[in-house]
């Protein structure tokens, strides 16, 4: 008996369907892929951040501020430039043009010296706007940034304070206490006694006798 060949192809149609279904890969996927790692590899091969000066990095009342320029080689028309202070990352951006300026600027930087680093990358910009990266040929430029040197406050026996208040020089206050004991033996009369303990200028001294 001769099979029947309209019977046949609904079949072969439907187990196609549901192999796609069950997401059975298709022969061309990882070759795709691999094309499109193939070709942003190509893409970035040569390029580089070739000039990445420091103009300036200085820091004032709790400021930092820092500028320079880039350039990139021929064949990238972008740059992507991160900012750190002290190895921690605080901002990021992307400039396009073979070459350019940079600004970095941020508040809350406590006193001492800090050091302040750029790192930038050659990027590529197509004409339909896609933006690749190349995470090679990069450049890092580094600058120590030095604020207000950071108070050491005082304390008491820095001070030669054995008693009452006094600034700690840093914007505090010192509290060293108060005074004891009984002082200078005094004799008034036919009496005996003791003159007391008082603070003055921050130290203890025994009051005078009464005559």
């Amino acid at each position: 008996m001769q099979a029947n060949p309209f019977r046949s192809f609904p079949c072969a149609l439907l187990c196609g369907l549901l192999l796609v279904a069950c997401n059975a890969p298709l022969d061309d996927e990882s070759g795709a892929e691999e094309s499109l790692g193939t070709q942003e590899s190509a893409l970035c091969t040569g390029l580089s951040v070739t000039s990445l000066p420091i103009s300036g990095a200085s820091t004032y009342q709790g400021e930092m501020a820092a500028s320079g320029s880039w350039v990139v080689s021929s064949g990238a028309n972008a740059v992507r430039l991160e900012y750190y202070v002290d190895n921690a990352l605080y901002a990021s951006e992307e400039r396009p043009g073979a070459s350019g300026t940079w600004y970095f600027s941020r508040s809350g930087i406590t006193c001492g010296t800090h050091t302040f680093k750029v790192i930038a990358w050659p990027m590529v910009i197509d004409s339909s706007g896609v933006r690749t990266t190349c995470y090679v040929g990069s450049n890092t430029a580094s600058h120590d940034a030095s604020a207000a040197p950071c108070c050491v406050p005082r304390t008491c026996a820095s001070a030669g304070a054995t008693c009452g208040t006094l600034s700690n020089g840093c914007g505090g206050t010192l509290s060293c206490g108060g005074c004891s004991g009984s002082g200078r033996k005094c004799f008034e009369g036919t009496d005996w006694y003791y003159a007391g303990v008082s603070c003055v200028n921050n130290k203890c001294v025994s009051n005078s006798c009464d005559f």
